[in-house]
């Protein structure tokens, strides 16, 4: 009890000997108190709602984190209970501040049974807040969904953030629904952009809180309410948003459309009306921030071109390292299928283009087809952003994202069916010349040529004649290689040598030990230079491998290639060539 005064009494300095009269401790609050609460049921006009405490739960998430148990009622609520949405209403008691809904209790609830979070905990996620804080650094949290179980029988839980999507597709929305639960987030199509036409109320306790977390041609909001305001600081939800600590959110103001009624959950349906400010702090208590600033976040395009559309679409993502990555794929995704208004066959030849500081452009390219093509594409191509936001090496910084997408409503694939050598005898030095037969989907045969020396220092022995995509090579090599990079420049080269889909790759493996230093992998050195290696000091300097790449050539080819070929060839005296073949796991069938 004594740490929970100090708590209070410590609002009272900071904020003037007035503040006993404003707020009320949790100390003082006993079961049959009746108070008020403050939201918005529609539009910005701030109704009240009646509160009356039930009891207090001490030490509910850990030690000096209490709750206020109350019965709820008025407005809707008698057919809603409580509604998600309603996070970080206000709530009084003899005039005096008490704390904000924050939690409800159990599905299917008879009565508006509400978990009130108290001012005293909330004003300490305020007093943390400065614009001195704002920073463009990423952030992250890991998913959380805040449940304890075992309070009178049911579930408490934080009450659900309705997440307002709109422009996203449905089949996007359906997908990612998980996902986006996991935070505690309830995701609903349509109603997320920004629209300032929308009639403005005071931004004050009891009115809609939103939290962008994509604004532009596509825009993720969250809903909630703000709790109280001191100056230009305020604090509102009554729970974590993301639970990420420090952080940087775009906060606005919103317009709640309607409250819809729901035996499972009732939510409130609004949209952001204008942009406000910053929230700086996402903690147990609540959320914080400050009016007037300005939220840094990254800039994504995405450009989309086929033969007779083009389209274009321009956002920004909050800077999270779980989140911001997810947030882009959706958005790529639906920027593809509000596009082109399809998700069957498909060829989409993909580009990624990262702008970060003191660097060159970060580029990937690739290609892709099949039934799977968007989503092979989406994935492929958004991959890579997680990669780098989400490495371990340092805070990757990235000014502007750019995707590039040529889609043509056709598969463009072909399988690696069958090769031809020109003879069956070979010696160190000859040039293998090697007759690649592809077969497209729905096409005719193809025949690609190509002439592959063999090393003159390889003494007589196995080697094996390997034909595989691109892609498929790389990863190949990388575990063969096993090399993991230290850095976030290793990474980046790992990243932009990831391989493509639509190259050829024909090449000569041997069962000869190789070193792979820094990424790079070195093939035919001497016995001794390999024992002098094999003594450099740490694991992670050189790396061997039993295998050797004695050549290969990369031949680019007009589809997306699928299995491969090998074939043994005995070099030497009394030399010959053995042939297999293996069918790629995406392999379209025929």
């Amino acid at each position: 009890m004594l740490s929970r005064f100090l708590t209070f009494f410590t609002i009272c300095i900071l904020y003037g000997s007035s503040s006993a009269e404003l707020y009320m401790s949790v100390d003082d609050i006993q079961r049959g108190m009746k108070g008020v609460g403050r939201t918005v049921f529609q539009g910005t006009r701030i109704d009240t709602f009646g509160v009356e405490v039930l009891g207090v739960l001490r030490n509910v998430f850990g030690p000096k984190s209490d709750m206020i148990l109350a019965r709820l009622s008025g407005g809707p609520m008698a057919q809603t209970g409580v509604i998600a949405g309603m996070s970080g209403s206000p709530v009084y008691i003899e005039g005096k501040l008490v704390g904000a809904v924050g939690y409800s209790i159990g599905a299917f609830a008879e009565e508006p049974i509400a978990g009130i979070t108290p001012i005293g905990e909330m004003m300490t996620v305020l007093q943390r807040t400065s614009r001195d804080t704002l920073s463009n650094a990423t952030f992250g949290s890991a998913p959380w969904n805040g449940q304890i179980d075992g309070v009178h029988g049911g579930v408490l839980k934080p009450v659900a953030v309705p997440l307002m999507l709109s422009g996203f597709a449905q089949q996007v929305v359906v997908e990612y629904r998980e996902e986006l639960s996991k935070y505690g987030l309830l995701p609903m199509q349509g109603g997320g952009g920004t629209d300032p036409s929308l009639s403005i109320g005071p931004f004050e306790p009891g009115a809609p809180l939103g939290v962008q977390l994509v604004r532009g041609d596509l825009s993720v909001t969250g809903i909630g309410t703000l709790t109280h305001r001191v100056g230009d600081k305020v604090v509102g939800f009554g729970h974590p948003l993301l639970f990420g600590g420090r952080t940087a959110m775009s906060m606005t103001a919103a317009f709640i459309h309607e409250v819809i009624s729901s035996q499972m959950l009732s939510f409130k349906v609004g949209t952001a009306s204008r942009h406000i400010g910053v929230i700086l702090q996402d903690r147990a208590p609540g959320i914080a921030g400050v009016i007037g600033s300005e939220a840094e976040m990254m800039p994504v395009r995405i450009s989309v071109v086929s033969p007779n559309h083009d389209a274009s679409f321009n956002m920004e993502v909050f800077r999270h390292r779980e989140l911001g990555p997810l947030l882009v794929r959706m958005a790529v995704a639906t920027s593809v299928i509000s596009a082109e208004k399809l998700t069957g066959e498909t060829t989409v030849a993909g580009q990624l283009t990262l702008h970060m500081p003191k660097r060159e452009p970060v580029k990937i390219k690739n290609k892709y087809a099949g039934t799977q093509g968007l989503g092979l594409a989406v994935l492929g191509l958004t991959q890579p952003l997680a990669q780098v936001i989400q490495n371990p090496f340092v805070d990757a910084n990235i000014d502007s994202a750019i995707f590039q997408l040529s889609v043509e409503e056709r598969t463009q694939s072909a399988r690696i069916e069958g090769l031809r050598l020109d003879r069956s005898r070979y010696e160190p030095g000859d040039t293998v010349h090697v007759s690649i037969a592809l077969a497209p989907l729905l096409g005719k045969r193809e025949t690609v040529d190509v002439a592959l020396p063999i090393p003159g220092f390889m003494a007589s022995g196995r080697l094996i004649l390997q034909i595989v995509n691109e892609r498929e090579q790389r990863l190949q090599d990388m575990k063969r290689t096993a090399y993991q990079p230290k850095t976030l420049d290793g990474l980046i080269g790992l990243i932009e040598k990831s391989g493509r889909n639509d190259v050829l790759v024909v090449r000569f493996i041997a069962s000869r030990p190789s070193v792979t230093m820094g990424g790079r992998e070195i093939s035919g050195l001497p016995t001794s230079v390999l024992s002098a290696l094999s003594l450099a000091r740490g694991s992670d300097v050189v790396q061997k491998s039993q295998q050797s790449v004695y050549s290969q050539k990369h031949v680019r080819t007009n589809y997306v290639l699928t299995g491969s070929q090998t074939a043994l060839l005995v070099v030497g005296k009394d030399g010959s060539a053995t042939f297999s073949s293996r069918r790629g796991s995406g392999e379209e069938k025929r």
